[in-house]
């Protein structure tokens, strides 16, 4: 019954004893890791963009017709 005791244990202590940050806060860090994250992953489609062409235009140099 150990484990019982320490879910109600975490649950005291994550109710009465954790500071939370407002949930404006909590928003607006959201917003800020959605847009780094979209740009992030932008910067890397263009860079696979630019692997890829230059990948494809390599090997076709050696390609026979």
């Amino acid at each position: 019954m150990k484990f019982i005791q320490y879910i109600k244990d975490s649950f005291e202590e994550l109710s009465e004893n954790m500071t939370w940050i407002s949930k404006e806060d909590a928003q607006k860090t959201t917003v800020t890791v959605a847009v780094f994250t979209i740009l992030f992953a932008l910067a890397v489609a263009g860079i696979d963009f630019v692997f890829h062409s230059s990948l494809d235009y390599f090997f076709s140099m050696f390609k026979s017709n």
